[in-house]
C-alpha cells in the first residue's frame, strides 16, 4: 500500500513535442555518442580493464551521454537554438544509447568472440585438448577459421592491421543474428507490454532518474531534482565512499572500505564452513534504487538467502557430499520458470483478448501509438523463426534449438518483469548459465549428444552466450524505453523499430572496437589474459570431448532443486494472493536464487531502512527521503562509473587497483 502511495506521488511528466523532421539529426547525434561510448568501452574494459562500464544499468556511456546533453543543451539554446534539444529528444537519444552502447559488453558480443575463436587458437597451441574434433563443425560464416587470422587476433600484428576481409562475412552473420534475436525478445515483450504498463501500472523505478533529471526548467533555474539538498547529501555520501577507495588505489597504505567485507573468515570450521561464501557487498546503486522497490520483495530476498544457508548447514550436518549443494541457482531457475507460469496465468484473460485482436484489429492501439497485436505477431514470427533457423543452420539440432530458445525467452520475460516492478539495476540478476545447464542435467549428456552428436553440441557451445551472457536481459531496457516514450512524448512504435538500428550499430561498433585493439596488442597480452569468457569456452569445448567417452547421466539432485524452487515460488505466490499484506513475494525468491550472494546484504539494508522509515516516520517523510537514496545511487554511477571510468582510460596502474564491476 505504501508503495502505491509513493507511485502516486511521483510527478507526471510534461510531454514535450517530438518532431519527426528532426529524426536524422537525433540519429546522427545518437550515432556520434555511440561511437564515443564504444571508444570508452574499448579503453576501460578491453585495454585497461578497470571498470565494466557496459555492465551497468543503465550503461555508464548512456548515462554519461544523458548528463552531457543536460549540461550542453542550455548552452546550445543560447548559441544555436536550432541544435538545442527538447526533453523528449534528449531522452530519445538516451534511450538509443542504452541499447547501442550495451551490445559490445562482456556478456554479449565480447563473449561471442571468445566462444568462436577459442577452439581455433588452442587447437594449435595446446593439441592435447583435442579441439581438432571440434573445429570441423564450427561454421566458417561465424568466424574466420584460418589459424593465422586467429593467431594474430590473440598475439597482435606488428602493423596492427585488422584483417577485415576475413572478418566481413562473420560480422555480417552475427549482425543478422543479433537483429533477429532482438526482434524475438521485443516480440515476446510486446505481448505483455500493454498489460504490465497500463493494467498493472508497474512502477519502473529505473526511469525515476532520467525523468526527474530532465524536468522542464523551473522559474528558479535548474529542475527541482538538481536543487534538492537531500539528493546532494546522498550523492556526497556515495561520493565519499568512492573517494576513499580511489585514494587507496593511488596510496595503498591509505585505509578504505573496499568493495565488500568477507564474513567467511569467521566460518572456517565444520559444520559452519557450509555457510561459505558469506560476503557483505557494498552496492550503493542497488541500495539507492532498491529503496523504490516494494518492501516485501526486499524482505523475501534476504529471507530466502537465509533459507539457502540453512539448507547448506543441514546438508553438512547430515554429511551430504554433493558438489554445488544447495543448488541455489538451480532453485533460481525453477523460480524463474514458475514465475513465468504465474505471469501467463495472471494474464490469461488479457491474452485471450489479445488473440481476438489478431482477427479483429482494435484502433485503440494505433490511436495510442502502441505496437498492435498483429505487428507483435509479425515480430515474433520473424524473430523466433530467424533465431531458430540461425541455430539449426549453425549445426544445432532443431529440438535442442527450440527448447533452448524457449527457456531463454521465458527467462528474459521474467527478468523484464523484475526490472519493471522492482528496479534492481543488475544485468546478471537471472539464473545465468542455468537455462543451458538444465537441459544437460535433466536429460543427461548422452541423450543430448544423441541429438546431432558433436556437430550439434559444438553449436550449443558457440551459443552459450545466450544463457551465460546477458544480452537477453536487454529486453528490460526495451520495456523501459517504451515506457519512457509514453511518458515524455517520443513515439513508442517508432522507437521499437528504430531500436533495431541501435542494435545493428552497436554490433558493428562493437566488432570495430574489439578487433582493432586485439590485432594491435594481442588479446592474450591484455590484463584479461584472453577474450572475456575464455574460461567458459575452455570448459564448454573440453566438456564435449569428455562427453564422447564419459557421458553424464541425469543429475537428480539438481532436478529436485529446480522443482523445489518452482514449488516454493508457487507457494510464495499463493501466500501473496490470499494474504496481500504478507511479507513474502515470489519475485524476491527468484532474485535470491539468481544472485543472492551479491544482493542479499544490499536488499537487507534497503528493507531495514525502509521498514524503520515507514514504521516510525511515515509515508509522507518516506517520499521526502527518496531523493536522498536516488542521490546515493547517482553518486556511485557518476563517481565510480563516469568519472573513474573516463579517468581509467589513461591506463595508469592505480586504476586497476579499484576495479568497478556493475554487474
Amino acid at each position: 500500500m505504501a508503495m502505491a502511495k509513493v507511485v502516486e506521488a511521483l510527478p507526471v511528466p510534461k510531454i514535450s513535442f517530438f518532431r519527426l523532421s528532426r529524426l536524422p539529426y537525433l540519429l546522427a547525434l545518437s550515432f556520434a555518442l555511440t561511437i564515443f561510448g564504444g571508444w570508452w568501452m574499448k579503453q576501460a574494459e578491453v585495454i585497461v580493464l578497470a571498470s565494466q562500464i557496459t555492465e551497468s544499468v543503465p550503461p555508464i556511456p548512456a548515462l554519461g551521454a544523458l548528463l552531457l546533453l543536460i549540461i550542453v543543451n542550455p548552452l546550445m539554446r543560447r548559441l544555436s537554438p536550432s541544435l538545442a534539444l527538447s526533453r523528449s529528444e534528449i531522452l530519445f537519444v538516451y534511450a538509443f544509447c542504452t541499447v547501442s552502447t550495451a551490445v559490445p559488453a562482456c556478456g554479449s558480443l565480447r563473449f561471442v568472440l571468445s566462444l568462436t575463436t577459442y577452439p581455433i587458437y588452442y587447437e594449435r597451441m595446446q593439441p592435447t585438448l583435442q579441439f581438432d574434433l571440434i573445429n570441423p563443425y564450427i561454421p566458417e560464416w561465424l568466424v574466420p577459421k584460418e589459424f593465422a587470422v586467429i593467431r594474430d587476433l590473440y598475439h597482435g600484428r606488428p602493423d596492427a592491421k585488422v584483417l577485415w576481409d576475413a572478418w566481413l562475412i562473420p560480422i555480417a552473420s552475427w549482425t543478422l543474428f543479433f537483429a533477429v534475436y532482438w526482434i524475438a525478445l521485443t516480440g515476446i515483450l510486446c505481448v505483455f507490454e500493454r498489460r504490465w504498463r497500463e493494467h498493472e501500472r508497474l512502477v519502473f523505478p529505473l526511469l525515476y532518474f532520467p525523468i526527474r533529471a530532465t524536468e522542464e526548467k523551473s522559474p528558479e533555474g535548474l529542475p527541482k531534482f538538481w536543487r534538492d539538498p537531500l539528493m546532494w547529501l546522498g550523492f556526497s555520501l556515495s561520493a565519499f565512499y568512492n573517494l576513499l577507495n580511489i585514494i587507496n588505489a593511488f596510496f595503498p597504505q591509505f585505509p578504505a572500505p573496499g568493495k565488500f567485507y568477507d564474513l567467511s573468515q569467521y566460518f572456517t570450521a565444520p559444520p559452519l564452513d557450509a555457510l561459505i561464501p558469506l560476503t557483505l557487498w557494498y552496492r550503493p546503486e542497488v541500495v539507492g534504487l532498491g529503496y523504490l522497490m516494494p518492501t516485501e520483495v526486499a524482505f523475501t530476498v534476504w529471507f530466502a538467502y537465509a533459507l539457502f544457508k540453512i539448507e547448506a548447514l543441514i546438508g553438512r550436518l547430515l554429511g551430504w557430499q554433493l558438489a554445488g549443494y544447495p543448488f541455489t541457482q538451480e532453485q533460481g531457475l525453477g523460480s524463474y520458470l514458475a514465475t513465468a507460469f504465474l505471469l501467463f496465468y495472471a494474464a490469461r484473460h488479457y491474452l485471450k483478448d489479445w488473440t481476438k485482436a489478431l482477427v479483429k484489429p482494435s484502433y485503440e492501439f494505433l490511436e495510442n501509438d502502441e505496437i498492435t497485436p498483429r505487428e507483435t505477431l509479425v515480430w515474433l514470427l520473424i524473430g523466433v523463426g530467424g533465431v531458430l533457423a540461425f541455430l539449426v543452420v549453425a549445426g544445432m539440432h532443431p529440438t535442442l534449438a527450440t527448447l533452448y530458445l524457449l527457456l531463454t525467452l521465458l527467462v528474459a520475460l521474467v527478468y523484464t518483469r523484475i526490472r519493471a516492478e522492482v528496479g534492481a539495476p543488475m544485468v546478471w540478476l537471472f539464473p545465468y548459465y542455468q537455462h543451458k545447464k538444465v537441459i544437460l542435467y535433466t536429460f543427461g549428456t548422452e541423450r543430448v549428444m544423441g541429438l546431432g552428436g558433436v556437430k550439434s553440441m559444438t553449436a550449443f557451445a558457440i551459443f552459450t552466450f545466450m544463457a551465460r551472457g546477458f544480452f537477453h536481459s536487454y529486453t528490460a531496457t526495451q520495456f523501459e524505453n517504451i515506457r519512457l516514450g509514453t511518458q515524455v512524448g517520443y513515439p513508442p512504435r517508432l522507437w521499437v523499430r528504430l531500436s533495431l538500428l541501435a542494435i545493428i550499430i552497436g554490433v558493428l561498433m562493437g566488432f570495430y572496437f574489439h578487433l582493432v585493439p586485439y590485432y594491435a596488442g594481442g588479446a592474450i597480452n591484455f590484463r584479461e589474459g584472453g577474450i572475456w569468457g575464455h574460461w567458459h569456452a575452455a570448459a564448454e569445448y573440453s566438456a564435449i570431448i569428455s562427453y564422447r567417452t564419459t557421458p553424464l547421466p541425469p543429475d537428480f539432485p539438481r532436478i529436485i532443486a529446480t522443482v523445489l524452487g518452482a514449488i516454493l515460488t508457487l507457494l510464495f505466490g499463493a501466500i501473496r494472493f490470499n494474504f496481500p499484506t504478507s511479507p513474502f513475494h515470489p519475485l524476491g525468491f527468484a532474485i535470491a536464487g539468481a544472485y543472492g550472494d551479491l544482493v542479499w546484504f544490499p536488499f537487507l539494508t534497503v528493507w531495514v531502512v525502509k521498514f524503520l522509515v515507514l514504521r516510525y516516520i511515515g509515508v509522507r517523510l518516506y517520499r521526502r527521503t527518496v531523493p536522498f537514496m536516488l542521490g546515493f545511487a547517482l553518486g556511485h554511477y557518476i563517481i565510480a562509473g563516469v568519472i573513474w571510468g573516463l579517468w581509467s582510460t589513461t591506463g595508469k596502474p592505480p586504476f586497476q587497483r579499484y576495479g568497478v564491476w556493475f554487474g
